[in-house]
C-alpha cells in the first residue's frame, strides 16, 4: 500500500504554498527553544505538506488481511499564516476532522509532514511533542461530549495546567481558570459548577477557555457551532474574532455552513473526498469560484433576498459521493460534474491556478483542482 501512496500524494502536491525552511529538534530542549521562535504577521506558522490518511480495511478474525484502505485524507498540503483564519469546508466524510486530528497528532499520519515553526511534528513523540501541543490547541464539535460531565468547570479549564506545570503554578490557578471565564463571557464565580448547569453556547465558551489555558498559538476549531442555536452560533463566532485579535491567534476552522466560514475566515479550502478541490481568500471562493463542486455549493446556500433567489442558477448534482474506500480515477469529482470529460478520468488535475488565468490580475487567478475551471458568478451565494 506504501507505493500507491507516495506515488498519487506526488502527483497531487500543492505548488502554490510557500517552501519549507526545515528545522530538525529532536530533543525537548531544542523543541522548547522553537516554540519560543516568534513567527511574524502574516508569515507562515504551520505547512502542511501531502498529508495522508488511509485507515486499513482488513478481513479474517484469527489471521488478518488487509483488503483495501479507506482513504480519508490523500494528498492535502496548505500553509497557516500566522495571525489568519482558514476556513476549511465540505460534505460530511470528506475529510475536514480527520485533517484537524491529524493537525493534532491524535492520529498518526499515513505519510506526508506538518511543520510547525519548520519542524516536522508527525516525527515527534513523548516529551518533545507534549512540548508543542501546548502551543496547538483544538475547540471540539459536541459541548455536550468534549466536557467531562463529573468534573467542575474549573478542573476542567485547569486540567491543562496540571499536564503542563510549568505554564502556572499550583497557588496561582484558580486566578488564571477564573480569569479565562471571564475572558469568554462567563461569570467567573461559575467555576464550582459543573457542565450540566450550562447551556450548550456556554458549555461551548468553557471549551475555548479550556483551549485558550495555556497560550497558544495556533487553535484548531473542529465544527465547533454546528450543534448550537443561530443566535448562540453569532455570539461564539463574534467571541472568537475577539480573542483572536486579544491574543493573536491563529485559526484551522472546520464547518459546514458557507456564510459562518466567510464571516470569519481569511481564506477557504474547499474539500471534497479526502483533496482539497479549491483553495483562495474569502472573496475568491465565494464571489469568483471556479471549481464546478465550489459553485455547487454555493448555489445550495439558501438566500433570503426573495429577488435574488428567483434569478439564482441552482446546481443540482446527480449521483451519490462516492466511496472514499474506492474513489473514482483521475479527477475524484468527475462522476458527478457536469464538465467531466475523457481526460478527467485518466489524469488528475493539479491544485494551481488555471491556465486561462495565469498571469492576470484577477480574482479568479487562485487555486482550483479543475482541468475545466472557469468562473462562475453563483448569484446570492454570499
Amino acid at each position: 500500500m506504501a507505493e500507491p501512496v507516495k506515488k498519487e500524494t506526488a502527483v497531487d502536491a500543492t505548488p502554490g504554498v510557500t517552501d519549507v525552511i526545515k528545522k530538525d529538534a529532536s530533543t525537548t530542549t531544542e523543541v522548547e527553544a522553537l516554540l519560543d521562535v516568534q513567527v511574524d504577521r502574516g508569515e507562515p506558522i504551520l505547512q502542511v505538506r501531502n498529508l495522508v490518511k488511509h485507515f486499513p480495511l482488513t478481513q479474517g478474525i484469527l489471521f488478518r488481511k488487509q483488503i483495501g484502505a479507506v482513504k480519508a485524507v490523500d494528498g492535502v498540503s496548505f500553509d497557516l499564516y500566522q495571525g489568519e483564519t482558514l476556513g476549511i469546508v465540505g460534505e460530511s466524510g470528506c475529510g475536514k476532522s480527520t485533517v484537524a486530528k491529524l493537525l493534532m497528532t491524535l492520529e498518526k499520519a499515513t505519510a506526508g509532514e506538518v511543520f510547525y515553526k519548520g519542524q516536522d511534528i508527525t516525527k515527534l513523540s513523548g516529551r518533545a511533542l507534549k512540548a508543542v501541543r501546548r502551543n496547538i490547541q483544538m475547540v471540539f464539535q459536541d459541548p455536550y461530549t468534549s466536557l467531562n460531565p463529573r468534573m467542575t468547570v474549573g478542573d476542567i479549564i485547569g486540567e491543562p495546567y496540571e499536564i503542563h506545570p510549568e505554564v502556572a503554578p499550583k497557588g496561582d490557578r484558580r486566578r488564571k481558570v477564573q480569569e479565562l471565564l471571564d475572558v469568554v463571557g462567563l461569570n467567573p464565580e461559575y467555576i464550582n459548577r459543573y457542565p450540566h448547569q450550562f447551556s450548550g453556547g456556554q458549555r461551548q465558551r468553557i471549551g475555548i477557555a479550556r483551549g485558550l489555558a495555556l497560550n497558544p498559538e495556533i487553535i484548531i476549531c473542529d465544527e465547533p457551532v454546528s450543534a448550537l442555536d443561530v443566535s448562540v452560533q453569532a455570539q461564539v463566532i463574534n467571541l472568537m474574532a475577539k480573542l483572536q485579535d486579544e491574543f493573536n491567534l491563529s485559526y484551522i476552522f472546520i464547518a459546514h455552513d458557507l456564510s459562518i466560514v466567510r464571516h470569519i475566515s481569511d481564506r477557504v479550502g474547499v474539500m471534497y473526498l479526502g483533496k482539497i478541490a479549491e483553495i483562495g481568500s474569502d472573496e475568491e471562493i465565494y464571489e469568483h469560484p471556479t471549481h464546478p463542486y465550489t459553485q455547487a455549493l454555493l448555489s445550495a446556500v439558501p438566500v433570503p433576498d426573495p429577488a435574488a433567489r428567483e434569478h439564482r442558477e441552482r446546481i443540482i448534482l446527480t449521483g451519490d459521493v462516492p466511496s472514499p474506500a474506492n474513489p473514482p480515477s483521475g479527477c475524484r469529482f468527475r462522476t458527478r460534474c457536469w464538465k467531466a470529460e475523457d481526460r478527467c478520468s485518466t489524469e488528475m488535475p493539479l491544485l494551481a491556478i488555471p491556465e486561462r488565468f495565469r498571469g492576470q490580475d484577477t480574482p479568479a487567478a487562485h487555486e482550483s483542482a479543475c482541468h475545466f475551471a472557469e468562473e462562475k458568478d453563483v448569484v446570492g451565494a454570499a
